[in-house]
């Protein structure tokens, strides 16, 4: 069905005025005149019709001569507005010269109206001849327009393919329009059938359950708001596998390109998380086992500490002070060992506050608790650390412990290395661990 053509007819004269519609109107029938009296009439007019009050004025017949501003002040005030619109300036008064200004200027067209109807009729010839070429014009821009997105598309398409991602878009009416293989790999239909199944159908199948349409509205709806900045949503739904096996997705969602402000469709992107819930879920079941673990083995292992502490506390008058203090330490640091490992498998990740402490202060303490001998510690520096203090002194004491038990008795140059000082007989003669 033909758009038909709107004509905005300018003339100060009433009769003129109405000749010209009512002529139009029967030479073509797709034709509809609208009429105004003068400038400021016809730019109302044109400007309702622009904003959407009516359909779009397609071309502009003017008389020169108006009151207000003329034919060619009109034309520029119009094209002001609507570069491409036709303009043809019909006269009967105005001399020759105007008629050279007004092709000048950039009008469509110039008739005068001569006697009698017969210039109607070629008017209306050059109306029609006039839209039809702007209309050609903007369906080819168009065309071009799309072929340029078509061109872009395929492109995108061509690298969409190679990406291991599920992808797949939807229309306005929610119909597959494209997917690559990783989204159709695991329907019983192939990638060619689910091109062009509306996605309800999916759901009907036992693909998806109904909750998927409510999510999806919702978040288009979302998406579309003028009240927020979200460009993309993020959900996750259930998959019933033609196997039998349910699994988790997340669904990524975007909007497609909006054409002059209308909705076109929404691109989704789905990720299989089924594997990463299953883990996490079997990490927290061994995360539970691990807790009732250490807490039995806490509970195994205080029962000696307690009985020590017990022996120590009643050994300790009459006792070296010094073997004493050394052996409550050892005691200390075993209890604090015993917390930290509770503590440890209980929340399944490191444990302490980190703060700065002094790297010699915390190698003293664990020296203090390492059975030495005659081995002697030396620190020549003392940076400050960041970190958890509690671990680093942990780390110590088994590089110490490792140091003193495990020393070399190699020739000096290797027993430099191990910072343990031997003879060249492997007769321990002194030791010393240094901290530089």
């Amino acid at each position: 069905m033909s758009p038909g053509i709107r004509v905005l007819s300018v003339d100060d004269d009433l009769q003129l005025r109405e000749l010209t519609a009512t002529v139009l109107e029967r030479r073509n029938d797709e034709i509809d005149v609208t009429t105004a009296a003068n400038g400021r009439d016809a730019l109302a007019v044109f400007d309702g019709a622009s904003d959407g009050a009516g359909r779009p004025i397609d071309c502009v017949v003017s008389d020169y001569e108006l009151p207000e501003m003329d034919g060619l002040e009109l034309f520029v005030a119009i094209r002001e507005r609507d570069p491409s619109v036709p303009f043809v300036l019909f006269t009967g008064t105005a001399p020759d010269e105007i008629a050279s200004e007004a092709i000048s200027a950039g009008v469509t067209d110039y008739l005068r109206k001569g006697s009698g109807t017969a210039q109607y009729t070629v008017l209306a010839n050059r109306i029609e001849n006039a839209v039809a070429k702007r209309r050609a014009e903007r369906a080819r821009r168009e065309s071009e327009r799309q072929l340029e997105r078509y061109r872009a598309l395929v492109e995108n398409v061509r690298i969409l393919e190679l990406v291991p991602t599920a992808l797949f878009t939807l229309d306005t009416d929610a119909v597959i329009n494209w997917c690559n293989d990783e989204f159709a790999d695991p329907f019983v239909e192939g990638r060619t059938e689910l091109i062009g199944t509306p996605f309800p159908d999916l759901i009907d199948r036992g693909y998806y359950d109904e909750q998927v349409t409510t999510k999806y509205i919702e978040e288009v709806r979302g998406l579309l708001s003028s009240t927020t900045d979200r460009e993309r949503a993020k959900y996750q739904v259930r998959f019933q596998s033609p196997d039998g096996e349910e699994r988790i997705h997340d669904v990524h969602t975007r909007l497609l390109p909006l054409e002059n402000g209308e909705f076109t469709g929404t691109v989704h992107a789905i990720r299989d998380v089924t594997r990463r819930r299953r883990y996490r879920r079997e990490l927290e079941r061994q995360n539970e086992r691990l807790s009732e673990f250490a807490s039995l083995v806490s509970h195994d292992l205080r029962n000696p500490l307690n009985v020590a502490q017990g022996h120590l506390d009643f050994i300790a008058d009459g006792a070296d002070d010094r073997h004493v203090e050394k052996l409550q330490r050892s005691l200390v640091r075993i209890e604090e060992l015993i917390d930290g490992l509770l503590q440890l498998a209980r929340q399944g990740k490191a444990i302490g506050d980190e703060e700065r402490f002094s790297l010699a202060d915390t190698a003293q303490a664990a020296w203090a608790t390492v059975d030495t001998g005659d081995a002697r510690l030396e620190i020549e520096t003392d940076p400050m650390l960041y970190g958890d203090e509690d671990r680093v002194r942990s780390l110590l004491e088994n590089l110490f412990r490792n140091a003193v038990e495990h020393g070399s008795t190699t020739p000096a140059s290797h027993a430099q290395q191990d910072a343990v000082e031997h003879s060249d007989s492997g007769k321990l003669l002194s030791r010393s661990i240094s901290l530089v």
